[in-house]
């Protein structure tokens, strides 16, 4: 083992491979340059074979941290740990070219839990009259909204997807609760007066003016570490709409009474060497709310990122855990952090592990409460036909605030969605993946993952002007196919343009086996 560190500088990150008194032992250490300094600490890898199968999951060694170091500003900050066995002994990138996997070569099935747990566009159309308004207006309506109130996380995750934050963004509950009155009362007597067509359709079908519907509670940092986050939920709860917590963990500050008025909480197992709040290590030794156990009025899930830190035993007490607690579901899916085929490949590897510990029949069919949750980024080719003219269709009723830049600005921006941080894209501009080497042995680009949020290239209003998404013609704040062309939500854009170019809307399936149906 090395004495000393081994470090590397890039625009974005520092690299270091050093010793860690948490793990007792040398760890690479990859640290965000960015104002917040958040960093993750690595210790394993995946080691594969010359077709991109796993061989093993393995320690990160001096030799492999020096390996990473070398390679990083060529394979991007995620790829670089998944390193080919022949360029390891070889000491370098070898020319390849990495075989394509297609999703059709992952076992899944879309099941009823995967639409209503997560947002693959299945509950769009039971908000039909939203669509058809837009169709013949062009004004959007927000119906779902995700809120991150700070920047604060506990955790060190090696794919946290905004690594690069200022910890002191954070905004003032009376800015949180402006924000939410702008959507949730304002946008109601505004779609009552100005479009009384399009509301009376949505109210018959579905009780409730044209407003917010859906909200979910996200970060940036750990929501409920947020200062205001009780006084949130006293306040928010008495109103007509559903609310979704996403949390690593549930501080002991936090009345458990808070998290009786969410109609869905989605805990996050982190690596378990990168959140210090696990008991011994373990996330299945963490506290949890009394009331959220064995509770059918709400429902309680995890989701589990697959990667090198994945082992069979997490898994078995992620099953157990969701048993011994009355927990409804564990989404499992793979790093968006890692370019399309990288992610395809974990995909696959995610999908036959599943099946050998018997937790998915062999087309993919869940057997227990496991579900696998098949999410890629898109191609540019992709991006091209389905943003012809240059506009996310997620604007038309979503709308994400992230607080990056508060501190600064004195106010932050909105989005259109929340993966913009993780779009890798993979040589866009010569078509081959984030393996391929050119004849002459020259590396091809990778485009890394943000990992923050630039309002300068993704924004659309800042969150004191929310009801511009509303009250003025949906219009394109930026380019998705020069922007986003990694997409991870093209399936719901596809959805959208299917929906407004209807012309009956009698023919709209509206899937009403769907549960949370106010989170689309």
């Amino acid at each position: 083992m090395t004495a000393a560190p081994i470090q590397k500088e890039t625009s974005e990150f520092t690299l270091a491979f050093d010793y860690s008194r948490r793990h007792d032992r040398f760890v690479l250490k990859l640290r965000s340059r960015g104002s917040g300094k958040h960093f993750a600490e690595h210790t394993r890898f995946n080691l594969l074979d010359d077709q991109g199968s796993i061989i093993d999951s393995r320690e990160i060694t001096e030799q492999v941290a020096r390996f990473i170091m070398d390679t990083f500003e060529q394979r991007g900050d995620t790829a670089c740990f998944n390193i080919y066995e022949s360029d390891l002994k070889a000491n370098r990138l070898l020319p390849r070219e990495a075989p394509t996997v297609t999703p059709s070569d992952v076992r899944h099935k879309v099941t009823v839990q995967e639409k209503s747990f997560t947002a693959t566009g299945a509950k769009l159309g039971h908000h039909w009259p939203v669509f058809q308004k837009f169709r013949e207006t062009g004004y959007g309506s927000i119906i779902r909204a995700t809120l991150t109130f700070h920047q604060v996380c506990s955790s060190r995750c090696h794919y946290c997807s905004t690594i690069a934050r200022n910890r002191r963004d954070s905004v003032t509950l009376e800015e949180a609760q402006t924000f939410v009155e702008k959507l949730y009362k304002d946008q109601a007597q505004h779609n009552r007066a100005e479009f009384p067509k399009y509301n009376d359709a949505y109210r018959q079908i579905t009780g409730s003016d044209i407003r917010l519907r859906g909200m979910i509670l996200s970060g940036g940092g750990q929501p409920n570490l947020w200062p205001h986050f009780a006084d949130f939920m006293d306040w928010v709860a008495p109103l007509d709409i559903d609310l979704g917590l996403i949390t690593n963990g549930f501080p002991a500050k936090v009345p458990d009474r808070v998290y009786d008025g969410f109609k869905w909480i989605r805990i996050s197992v982190t690596p378990e060497d990168a959140s210090p709040h696990y008991v011994d290590g373990k996330f299945n030794k963490q506290r949890l709310p009394d009331n959220i156990k064995h509770n059918s009025d709400v429902t309680v899930g995890y989701s589990y990122v697959y990667g090198p830190w994945t082992t069979d035993d997490i898994l078995q007490r992620i099953d157990e855990s969701m048993e011994d607690n009355g927990f409804d579901y564990c989404r499992l899916l793979t790093d968006c952090n890692l370019t399309r085929s990288a992610q395809l490949r974990a995909h696959q590897a995610l999908s036959e592990r599943l099946y050998r510990m018997g937790y998915v029949e062999a087309d993919g069919t869940p057997k227990k409460r496991f579900f696998h949750q098949l999410k890629y980024h898109g191609t540019p080719e992709d991006g091209e036909r389905l943003w012809d003219d240059g506009q996310c269709q997620l604007q038309v009723y979503n709308v994400f605030w992230d607080t990056t830049g508060h501190e600064e600005h004195g106010r932050s921006y909105c989005y259109a969605c929340d993966s913009i941080t993780v779009l890798a894209e993979e040589n866009p501009s010569a078509g081959g993946t984030d393996d391929d080497l050119l004849s002459d042995g020259k590396q091809l680009k990778v485009v890394s993952s943000a990992r923050k949020f630039d309002y300068t290239q993704w924004g659309t209003v800042p969150n004191t002007e929310v009801e511009r998404l509303y009250t003025e013609p949906v219009k394109p704040f930026f380019d998705p196919r020069k922007v986003c062309s990694a997409c991870l939500f093209m399936r719901n854009n596809e959805q959208v343009k299917g929906l407004v170019a209807l012309e009956d809307y009698a023919e709209v399936d509206a899937h009403p086996n769907i549960n949370h149906l106010n989170f689309p």
